[in-house]
C-alpha cells in the first residue's frame, strides 16, 4: 500500500473513532419514567426513506451500493463510487388508516412534505493497478421511520367502560391519597365528579354515573414526527472486487401529538352521564448513536454478495406528558388539567444483521435481494433511578425474532432506468405472526438531465395492520381496535456527480 494511502486510512479510522466517542458521550442515562412494549416496538422499527433510486428498488441495496441510502443499509456500498456526488430528495406522504371497533369503521388521513435525504460523497482515485483502487468519505441524512399518523376509532362497547379500569385500580385507596397515587388519570376523574364516594360514611365505596357498557367509546390519535440517521462513513475499493465500509450514525427521533379517549351515552339511555374525555399530550425527543460495518464482493461479473452488521442504537430520550380530563354530568361541564411530567430515560434498540445478493444481467439490468434479521425482544429501557426490569421482561416475552425481506430490480432502457421493488417486514411479535407486519411495493424511473445530473422519481405503497386495546377491562371484556394502514409515498431525488 502506498504511503499516502496509509495516511488516508489512518485519518479515516481516527475520524470515525472521534465521532463514535462524541456520539456516545452524549448518551448519559438519566431516566425516571416507565415506558412499554409499544414504545420499544416503535423506536426499533426501520423503514428507509432516502433516495428515489433505493425506494424504487424496494431498498434492496445491500449488495448494490453506489447510493446514499445504500450506504445507510451497508456502508460498503459507498465503495462503489468512482466519482464524487451530491444528492437531495423531497417526498410527499399520504398516510391513510381505517380503524374498526365493535363493527364500526372510521377513517383517518394525514399529508406531509419532507426532506428525507441529503448526501455528499467524496471519492478519490488511488491506483489503477495496485490493490487499493479508490477511497471514499461521505456524509448523509436518511429518514429511517415516519411517525405521521392519524387514527379514529369509535364503537359501542356492550360490556365495560374505562371507568371500570379506574375503579379496579383505586379499590382500597384512601380518598386523601388519590392525588398522590393517581395524579394523571384517576384523581382528575375524581375531581371532575366522574368518580365519587357512595354509600354510608362507615362503609363508603367508589362508584360512577357512567354505565358499565352500552356506551359510545373510542380514541382519536394524531401524531407527527420522524426518526433519522446522520451517517458519517468511510470506505475503500480493492481490485474493483472487494468493497469495505464503516460508518458511525448519529440517530435522532422526535415524536409528538395527542391521544384522546372519549365515552358518551347511547341515545335513549337513562343516566346522569353525558360524556367525558381523557386527552394525553406527549412529546418525545431522542438522540443516540450506533456503528455499522459491511462488505460487498463481486464474485463474478454477474454475481455479487454482501453483508453488514448494525450495532444496537443507544438513545437518550426526554419526554413531556400531560393529561386533560373533561366531563359532562347532568349537562354540567367540568375540566381538570394534570401536572406536567418531564422525564428522561435510556433506550437500547436491537442489533441488526444483513445478508445481500445481486445478479447482474449484462448491461441491461440487475436483480437484488436483502434479508435482514433482528430480535425486537432484545430492546431495553434503562434508568439510574427507576427499575425497568418488569418492563424489559414484558418486552422479552411479547416481542420476538423476525426477518425482513427486500427484493428489487433495475433495467436500463435507452438512457433511462426503470426500477421495481417489493418488501416484507416481519411482525415484531415473532416469526410467523401477522400483527404488525408491513408489505410494500414500489416503482421508479431515472431521467438524465445532463451527463452529470439526473432526476430520480419513485412511488411506494405500503400496507400494515395493527391491533391495540384501549384499556385493561379485566373480566368485563373489551374488543381490540383493528387499524389498517395504507401509506402512499412520492419521492424525487436530484443527483449531481463531479
Amino acid at each position: 500500500m502506498p504511503p499516502n494511502s496509509k495516511v488516508v486510512f489512518v485519518f479515516i479510522l481516527f475520524t470515525m473513532k472521534k465521532i463514535l466517542t462524541i456520539a456516545f458521550v452524549l448518551l448519559i442515562p438519566v431516566a425516571m419514567f416507565a415506558q412499554g412494549v409499544d414504545d420499544a416496538n416503535l423506536f426499533s422499527q426501520t423503514y428507509y426513506q432516502g433516495t428515489a433510486k433505493a425506494l424504487g428498488m424496494g431498498n434492496a441495496m445491500g449488495a448494490v451500493g453506489g447510493d446514499m441510502t445504500a450506504v445507510c443499509i451497508n456502508p460498503a456500498g459507498m465503495g462503489i463510487y468512482r466519482s464524487s456526488e451530491i444528492t437531495a430528495s423531497l417526498n410527499l406522504l399520504d398516510n391513510y388508516s381505517t380503524s374498526t371497533y365493535y363493527g364500526d369503521k372510521k377513517d383517518g388521513n394525514i399529508f406531509r412534505f419532507s426532506i428525507p435525504n441529503l448526501g455528499f460523497v467524496f471519492a478519490k482515485e488511488r491506483s489503477n493497478y495496485k490493490a487499493l483502487r479508490y477511497t471514499q468519505l461521505g456524509f448523509g441524512l436518511t429518514r429511517t421511520n415516519d411517525f405521521n399518523m392519524r387514527t379514529n376509532a369509535l364503537g359501542i362497547n356492550p360490556s365495560s367502560s374505562m371507568v371500570d379500569n379506574y375503579l379496579a385500580r383505586m379499590d382500597g385507596c384512601p380518598e386523601d391519597d388519590l392525588q398522590d397515587v393517581f395524579p394523571y388519570d384517576i384523581y382528575p376523574a375524581y375531581k371532575t365528579e366522574l368518580i365519587a364516594l357512595y354509600g354510608p360514611p362507615e362503609e363508603p365505596y367508589y362508584g360512577s354515573p357512567v354505565p358499565q357498557g352500552n356506551i359510545w367509546q373510542g380514541q382519536e390519535c394524531d401524531f407527527k414526527g420522524r426518526s433519522e440517521s446522520w451517517t458519517f462513513a468511510g470506505s475503500a475499493n480493492f481490485f474493483d472486487k472487494l468493497f469495505i465500509g464503516i460508518s458511525v450514525d448519529l440517530a435522532h427521533t422526535k415524536r409528538f401529538g395527542t391521544k384522546v379517549f372519549k365515552e358518551s351515552r347511547v341515545e335513549g339511555t337513562e343516566t346522569d352521564f353525558n360524556q367525558w374525555s381523557f386527552t394525553e399530550d406527549l412529546s418525545s425527543t431522542g438522540w443516540g448513536g450506533n456503528a455499522k460495518v459491511g462488505f460487498i464482493y463481486h464474485a463474478t461479473p454477474w454475481f455479487r454478495f454482501g453483508a453488514a452488521f448494525h450495532s444496537p442504537t443507544l438513545y437518550a430520550f426526554s419526554e413531556k406528558w400531560q393529561t386533560t380530563t373533561e366531563t359532562e354530568i347532568n349537562w354540567a361541564p367540568d375540566k381538570s388539567l394534570s401536572p406536567e411530567s418531564n422525564y428522561e430515560y435510556t433506550f437500547i434498540s436491537p442489533l441488526k444483521c444483513l445478508g445481500s445478493l445481486a445478479f447482474v444481467v449484462g448491461q441491461q439490468g440487475m436483480i437484488s435481494l436483502d434479508v435482514e434479521y433482528l430480535n425486537y425482544g432484545a430492546a431495553r429501557f434503562r434508568a439510574s433511578d427507576f427499575d425497568y426490569s418488569p418492563t424489559n421482561e414484558s418486552i422479552k416475552e411479547s416481542l420476538g425474532h423476525t426477518a425482513n425481506f427486500r427484493l428489487g430490480t433495475e433495467w436500463y432502457l435507452g438512457g433511462t432506468y426503470l426500477r421495481f421493488g417489493t418488501a416484507y417486514y416481519g411482525s415484531p411479535f415473532g416469526l410467523g405472526q401477522a400483527g404488525g407486519s408491513v408489505k410494500k411495493a414500489s416503482c421508479g424511473i431515472s431521467v438524465p438531465v445532463s451527463a452529470s445530473t439526473t432526476f430520480d422519481f419513485a412511488y411506494e405503497l405500503s400496507h400494515g395492520r395493527t391491533f391495540n386495546t384501549l384499556y385493561d377491562a379485566g373480566d368485563l371484556g373489551i374488543e381490540s381496535v383493528t387499524h389498517s394502514h395504507y401509506r402512499h409515498l412520492l419521492l424525487t431525488t436530484l443527483k449531481i456527480r463531479f
